[in-house]
Formats: C-alpha cells, structure tokens, sequence
C-alpha cells in the first residue's frame, strides 16, 4: 500500500472510531441528539476516506466517473450533518440559512448521481495521468473538459463557509470564545482546503484531494470540544451534588420547621425539628395533605395563601397555629419560598418556620397592659382639652377639607374654582388658568394634574416670561447639535421631557408671535421639530396655560394669535383675586402663620381679632402673595407670641385697584423689527453670511439658521 493511500486509511479509521464512540455515547447521554448527529458526520468523513484512497488507486475513466458520485454524496452529508451538529450544539445558527444550504448541499448529492460525471466534478473525464508527488510516490489524476456544472457545488461549498462565519461571529457576540474558535478554525481549514482545488485545476500543482485531512482535523477539534463540555457537565454534577449534600446537613441540623409540599399541596419534605415540634414523624407525614394539619379556624386563609404561592406569589411573612399530634396548639412564623421546575413553572413550596408560640404569648399580655395604659392617658387628656382652641381648630378644619391641600380656603368662589378642577382632571382637555398676579394659578395647574390620570407621569412649567425670546424655541421643542452657536449637544425641550405628562406654560402671553404657530402645531398634531432638526417627533402631553393678561385683547392688538387663544380656551377657569373671597382671608392668614412659625422656629400662640379685621379690610392687590410676605414679616416681629402687623396697611385701603394698562400706542411686529436688524448687519458686512466677520458670527446664529430667516421673511440672500 502506498504511503498516500495509508494516510487515507488513518483518516477513515480516526473518523471510524471517534463516530462509534459517539454513536455509543448517543444512547446513554442526555445530549442524545447532538452526539448521534457528529457520530453521523465522522462516519461520513470516513467514509469519504476510503472513496479519495480509490481515486488516488483508479486506473481508468469509468472508474472515476463511478466514485465522483459517492464522493460527492459523502462530502455532502458530511456538511449536511455538521451544520445540524453545529446548530444543535449551539443554537446559534441562523435557521433559514440553514435550510437554503441544506436544501442546497442535498440538490448537489441528487445531480451527482443523476449527471454522467456529476456536480462536484470538475470535468468530463476522458483519460488518467499518473501524476508525482514531491517525495516520488504516483498517483491518478483525472483529464477531461471543464464541467459548467462545477457552479452548484462551488454555491454550495461557498453557502457553507458563509453559514460558518456567520454563525461565529453570533457566538462571539454571544461571549462564548470557545466556540467560535472551534468553528473559526474549522472555517479557516475548510477554506484553505477548498482553494488548493484551484491550482489543482488550473494544473499549477499535481496533488491528491486534501479536504479528507481538512475533514479530519475538523472531527478531532469537535470531539475535543464535546469531551471538554463533557467534562465540564460532570464537574458541575459533581458540585451539585455536593451543594445538595450540604443542604440536607443544613435542614437537618437547623433548629427551624422546614416542610416543603407539591402543587397538590402535599407534603414532599419535612425537617427533624418539624418533627419534634409537631410530634409526628415525616414517614407519617410525607404524601399527606398539609390542610390535615391546620386548625379550622384558620383553614381558608391558609388554603388562600398556599394557593397563591403555588401560583408564585407567595406571602412574604405570616403566622399560623400548628396543631401538634397531642392536640396543643403551636403558633409558627412562616416564609414560604416557590419551587420551579426548569421551564420556570411553579412546581411546589419551600417554607420556613420559627416556633414564636412563648414569645406571641408574652407580647399579647403586654399589649394588654399598653391598651389598658393608653386608654386611661386618653381620658386624661380629654378632660383636660382646651375649650378656648376649638374654634382655631375649626377654623383650620374647614380649610383642610378640600381634596387638594395647597389650596386653602371655604369661599364659595374657591368652590367654585374646585368644582371646575374636578370636571376638566380627569379629561386631556387644554386648560386657560385666568387671573391677576398672585392668586395661585400654578397651584391650580398642580391640582388638575394631580387629579388626572397623568399624574404619575412628569408636571414640567415654564415661565415664558422668564426666558429670551432666542431661547424659548430651544426651551419649549428642544435642538440639535451645531442648530446654532453654542449648541454643542443634542437637548431635549420640555415637549418630549413632559411626555405622558403635564406641560404648564405660566405667562403664555409673553409667547413671541414666530414661536406661537409651533405651540399651535404641537396641540394639533401632538407632533414637535428640534431646532435644527428635519424629522417630527410624537409627544402625549397635556397642556394647561396661565396667563394674568386680557388675550382677547391681545388678540385684537395683534399679539396673540386668534387660533392659538381658541386652541388653549377648550376649557377656562378664572381664578378669583383675593379681594373677592374675604371669608378665606382668615383662613389663610392662621394657615401662613403656623407654616412660617414653624418653619422660623418661632413660638406663636395668638392672632388678635383687630389683626383679622384689618386683613380683611384690605383689598390686597398683590392677592395671596401679597398676604404670604405680611404674614411672614409679621411673624418674624411676633417676639412676645403674638402676631402683629409691621406696616399700617389701612393707609393703603381703597377701592378695588384697576388693572393698569400701558399707553395705547403702535407697535411694529416682531418679523418687522427682525427684518430691519437683520438688513442692517448685513449692510454692515458688506453682505457677508458666513465666515468670520459674517451676519451670521455678528447675530449668534449657524449659517443655515440665517439663509432660512432670510427666505421667511421675504430677504433675497446678497449675491
């Protein structure tokens, strides 16, 4: 035999004898499939072997046409079984993938055997050659015409390397190394055996097949892979095993009840503490119900708590009575854990008892004595209550009793106000907050949204009065990064922060015009843009406004847009001045002052009837605000326990004050003011946008920001 002909051997029979191996080790092991699936493999790769020993050996063309169909057919269920292999070992082969080259790979075997020199071939053979190897040894090689067919199986072989990779790459993302290393290799090898074929073919090298030896080595790091998870899986059987030793000492030698019970609810394992503390031995117990041993009297709840831990939600803690086998009666601390089977199903309870019947038994006689103790100091303190606080008492009861607690007061156009809370909380409908400075409009958004089903979502307010004109755009929509100088990062506006929440925009008026048709477009659409930004984002947000101004006005003097004001009054409420709820004034004066008194560390025991009438004689135009500074101030001078006004506030009694209103006068709209500034500055760049010493460096803003203001308001860009 030759020595090319010998290697061949030693492959078929490596291949042989590892896929006997696991052929056996199929039928004994847990892993049944995955071991009868390589064993499948490495009998191929033996078998295709011996087939590449006959060609070496092949002296005419009919003989090579003969054995290229049961190469091909032994190649290709070698691939076939080691995807499947690969697949079941780590299921992280794509399956369509998968499939398609199984489909692929079986079409390739069926056309070998049904075309004359077949698919894997790769020519019509008319003749054999003797060709020689490097150390003298001859050979057959076949000699013929190209076969156009050789492209299926070249599709298949490529499928197949394709399918390696990809499948590598998933277990590395995976953090599994080793096996992505094992098929990274096995890839690797494959690959380098498949493009010696080429120079094979073009006749640069005279060589026998090499992919038996690819397939070999492909075997041999398999089944090191396998024995070494083999390995590993006794190891871990080893350590639980132990584990589960351990566990029995514990649960034998542990001075508490452990009973764990099936989902029929009977007993599977009982301690020999259990044992001892219930009198009855766990051959006594095990495989009886656990409702055998519960008193009557608790039976149901029992039944409802093992229930729900069967259905895994067991009771964190509770105490039941064990009836013991002489009758008596122990009272036990249970924590009951759940039992799962691997596929995470609820299998049965764990629980965990402490005998506290001597301890309950003690501590109940002490609650007594303590009831008996509290009841007798409650007596004592009724009869000695202070008749002359009753009515402060009362007072301050009225003023609590509404549902939300930030607004104080009984009048009835503070009910008023309520009343319309209620109706509009629970709806999305925009909300209009009308009223003069100081009355608590805020408060009022606070109460709609706490009231509503929004209220675990964000309450975010604005001050639109407070923020640059330049800036409220970014503020209230967000921007992008470069939307203009200074923004170095993407930022979220208070649309999307508020999002499956409230929006509260306080001083709403104050909106320039260029800003209101966005605020306009975000009620309708529920859609908003980012400064510089290109596509539309989706926001749920309910939005209530606040404003102290007249906007029908406003709306007439071209302030305010009329859609806009239409678009926020879905749903008004005014907020009444102070001057309008005399009766709450008292109210809120003791509320302030026992707020600020504690706050302050101050002793206060008294609010002279004269201090009251004088608050209430005063029309307050500064509203509840106003009265929470008096109050303050008065507080902080009450040396002597009693509250007195610092500044003499009926000088400045009078009729109710109208609100002040600025001169009539003509106004140029916001797009005309920003128009003739940005003519100017570009006059004075000498028409220069970008670059340094442009428009747009002089104005703060990016480049493309200008370009657009420009095209909006009518500008034609300097040539």
């Amino acid at each position: 035999m030759t020595t090319l002909g010998t290697a061949y051997v030693v492959v078929a029979a490596v291949c042989l004898v590892v896929g006997l191996q696991h052929f056996g080790a199929g039928w004994r092991l847990r892993d049944r499939r995955v071991h009868l699936l390589f064993a499948g493999a490495a009998t191929a790769a033996a078998v295709d072997a011996l087939v590449q020993r006959r060609f070496v050996l092949a002296a005419s063309p009919d003989e090579f046409e003969r054995l290229f169909a049961w190469s091909a057919v032994s190649i290709c269920v070698f691939l076939i079984l080691l995807l499947w292999f690969i697949e079941a070992r780590t299921s992280a082969v794509r399956r369509g993938l998968l499939l398609a080259e199984t489909a692929l790979l079986f079409v390739t075997a069926m056309l070998d055997f049904v075309l004359p020199s077949g698919v894997v071939a790769t020519m019509d053979v008319t003749s054999v050659r003797d060709a020689v190897l490097p150390w003298g040894e001859t050979f057959s090689r076949p000699v013929g015409d190209a076969s156009p067919l050789r492209l299926v199986g070249d599709l298949a072989n490529i499928g197949f390397l394709v399918l390696l990779i990809d499948t590598a790459f998933r277990l590395v993302r995976r953090d599994r190394l080793r096996e992505a290393c094992v098929i990274g290799i096995s890839t690797l090898v494959l690959s380098l055996s498949v493009l010696a074929i080429i120079p094979m073919d073009l006749g640069l090298l005279d060589l026998p097949s090499l992919h038996p030896f690819a397939f070999l080595l492909i075997v041999a790091m398999m089944a090191w892979d396998l024995v070494e998870t083999a390995a590993r899986s006794s190891e871990l059987t080893l350590e639980v095993a132990a584990g589960e030793r351990r566990w029995r000492q514990l649960i034998e030698s542990i001075q508490l009840l452990v009973v764990g019970i099936d989902r029929d609810g009977r007993i599977t394992l009982m301690n020999p503490f259990a044992e001892r503390v219930s009198g009855r031995s766990s051959a006594e117990m095990i495989g009886r119900h656990y409702l055998e041993f519960v008193s009557d009297d608790e039976r149901e709840s029992v039944e409802a708590s093992v229930d729900r831990g069967l259905a895994g939600d067991p009771e964190s803690e509770n105490e039941r009575v064990l009836v013991a086998a002489d009758g008596g009666q122990r009272i036990i601390r249970w924590r009951s854990v759940v039992l799962r089977d691997p596929g995470g199903v609820p299998g049965g309870l764990l629980s965990v008892g402490a005998d506290v019947t001597d301890r309950c038994r003690s501590e109940s006689e002490l609650r007594r004595a303590t009831a008996e103790l509290e009841a007798t100091v409650r007596e004592l303190e009724e009869v000695k209550a202070k008749l002359e606080e009753d009515n402060v008492y009362l007072k301050e009861e009225i003023g609590s009793r509404t549902e939300h607690s930030d607004i104080i007061g009984s009048s009835d156009a503070l009910l008023y106000v309520l009343h319309k809370i209620r109706q509009v909380a629970d709806t999305d409908a925009t909300v209009l907050i009308q009223g003069e400075t100081g009355v608590g409009k805020e408060l009022v958004a606070h109460a709609i949204h706490d009231s509503s089903n929004r209220s675990s979502g964000p309450f975010l307010a604005v001050n639109c009065a407070a923020l640059p004109a330049s800036l409220i755009d970014s503020e209230l929509f967000g921007h992008e990064r470069g939307a203009f100088t200074g923004a170095d990062r993407r930022r979220k506006g208070r649309f999307e922060l508020a999002d499956g929440g409230t929006l509260f925009l306080d001083e709403v008026a104050e909106l320039p015009l260029d800003v209101q048709p966005k605020l306009l477009r975000a009620l309708q659409e529920k859609t908003i843009e980012r400064v510089g930004g290109t596509w539309t984002i989706e926001v749920d947000v309910r939005l209530i406004a606040a404003t102290n101004r007249n906007l029908e006005a406003e709306v007439d003097a071209g302030r305010f847009r009329q859609d806009l004001f239409y678009r926020l009054e879905v749903y008004p409420i005014t907020m009444p001045p102070l001057r309008d709820r005399k009766d709450d004034i008292e109210i809120l004066a003791r509320h302030f002052a026992k707020a600020f008194a504690a706050r302050h560390r101050v002793e206060l025991t008294e609010i002279p009837p004269e201090v009251l009438r004088r608050l209430e004689g005063y029309p307050w135009p500064g509203n509840v605000r106003e009265l929470q500074n008096v109050i303050e101030r008065a507080v902080l001078n009450a040396n002597d326990g009693v509250l007195r006004l610092v500044s003499p506030l009926e000088a400045r009694n009078g009729p109710d004050p109208e609100p002040q209103r600025p001169p009539s006068r003509t106004f140029r709209t916001l797009d005309e003011v920003q128009r003739d500034h940005i003519l100017e500055v570009l006059a004075s760049c000498d028409g220069q946008i970008a670059g340094r010493g442009g428009a747009a460096q002089t104005l703060g803003i990016h480049p493309n920001t200008l370009r657009s203001r420009l095209k909006k308001l009518g500008i034609s860009p300097p040539k």
